[in-house]
């Protein structure tokens, strides 16, 4: 049987093209996962369990089946053993099972780790230089300066954070956190004994 794997690593991204090219591979069923590939990915795995000798994995690409050398070359050694077929469509010459194949492979999966790492590199140093620059990074701040601002007048004048914080839209614990990052401590006021 022919089975077909894709996986994406975020729900940003989209599996039509595996989809696509593992339809015209002529796969008798395609298990689809969205999960990082550092993460278990619980799909692939129950797939793996499946597959019996005389099956045939269809990929898109190598870097699908792991996101790192080692687990590729495992998983790569595993199907070898248990005489299943693993079929890399962006490779379709690569014949895991002879030794050229599996040199061929075995480069390729370690040139995808090494670009991986570049990409983690460059990643970090732009993250840096955004940061260097001033620019918020992350999800959209709640409150702008201004009303910043106003909530730190607001609570010096003793108005209760959980009040403050329902004037603007958000929790008490975003107020304290907002106020947190331009360096002003909110408190709660003491409760009352009753």
């Amino acid at each position: 049987m022919r089975y077909g794997y894709a996986r994406v690593s975020t729900d940003e991204q989209s599996l039509a093209r595996q989809q696509s090219a593992l339809a015209l591979a002529g796969c008798d069923q395609v298990v689809e996962e969205v999960e990082s590939g550092v993460k278990a990915r619980r799909r692939l795995n129950a797939l793996l369990e499946r597959l019996q000798a005389g099956d045939e994995l269809i990929v898109a690409e190598l870097d699908r089946l792991g996101r790192s050398t080692g687990e590729a070359l495992l998983l790569m050694d595993e199907l070898i053993k248990r005489d299943v077929q693993l079929r890399i469509l962006a490779l379709p010459s690569l014949d895991i099972a002879t030794n050229d194949g599996r040199l061929i492979a075995d480069i390729l999966a370690s040139l995808a780790a090494h670009e991986r790492r570049r990409l983690r590199e460059r990643q970090r140093q732009g993250i840096a230089a955004a940061r260097s620059a001033g620019r918020h990074l992350g999800r959209p701040q709640k409150m702008n300066g201004q009303q910043v601002g106003e909530a730190q007048a607001r609570l010096a004048a003793d108005e209760p954070v959980p009040v403050v914080a329902r004037a603007y839209g958000v929790t008490p614990k975003t107020l304290r956190a907002t106020l947190a990052r331009v360096g002003v401590r909110a408190s709660m006021p003491a409760r009352r004994s009753v």
